[in-house]
């Protein structure tokens, strides 16, 4: 269930089908870690083509699966709703994603490639942006229609940027969300530098952990746009 990016080819090191196509399709910008149905609803009005909700009890944004079911309720027939999932079994996941209507999972925690080969829904698997992410990238290749490179610290939400020079050689060789302390202030020049298929921004993006500020949410959606515009020009 690999996907594309137009702008990729093969590179040594990748299996072929590390870049094979079908029919999903990364999105552009993601609002992750949400906990209120409120910040999907505007995540959405000010541009955000994909909403994210954790569900990993250790993290302050992990909300349950009835929470996570009202806020996709309001989500548009053309957002992706996305179960943020740590080391669940592929029928956990599932069950938890079809219960929340999720239309996709990330995997941040240490699943292994082998055992999501047969998941019915696309699978966006975390890769901390560090000399290991080649090798991940290379074991999922074929299982995950896509990546999301963030900050090997911790298996997301930390805030801290990436390495842009690696995260950019990790874009080269597949679909990829770019995560990692993202916010209005920065998002361009990340863009610029790392040309990443799309963004993923929780935790610079809020009041208190799961709370969105609607000013900051519009900035990082709105600047993220312009970026991705100045990108398709060069």
């Amino acid at each position: 269930m690999a996907a594309k990016n137009p702008s990729q080819g093969n590179h040594e090191g990748l299996p072929t089908d590390v870049s094979a196509t079908d029919s999903f399709t990364l999105p552009r910008i993601k609002v992750c870690g949400l906990a209120r149905v409120k910040d999907a609803q505007h995540a959405m009005q000010v541009g955000a083509e994909a909403l994210g909700v954790v569900q990993y009890p250790p993290s302050p944004r992990s909300v349950d699966v009835a929470t996570a079911a009202k806020i996709f309720a309001v989500a548009k027939p053309n957002i992706l709703t996305v179960a943020v999932l740590v080391n669940l079994s592929p029928d956990d996941a599932f069950a938890w994603a079809e219960t929340s209507k999720a239309k996709a999972v990330q995997l941040c925690g240490t699943e292994l490639a082998a055992e999501w080969r047969d998941f019915p829904l696309p699978i966006l698997r975390r890769i901390g942006v560090d000399q290991t992410g080649v090798e991940e990238m290379a074991a999922w290749s074929g299982v995950a229609s896509g990546f999301v490179l963030d900050h090997p610290s911790s298996a997301g939400g930390s805030g801290q940027t990436v390495d842009y020079a690696l995260a950019a050689e990790l874009c080269e060789r597949a679909a990829c969300l770019l995560a990692g302390g993202l916010h209005g202030g920065n998002v361009a020049e990340a863009v610029a530098q790392v040309r990443p298929a799309g963004v993923d921004a929780a935790s610079r993006l809020e009041d208190a952990p799961g709370r969105k500020n609607f000013e900051l949410t519009s900035q990082f959606v709105q600047n993220a746009q312009l970026a991705f515009a100045a990108l398709a020009q060069r």
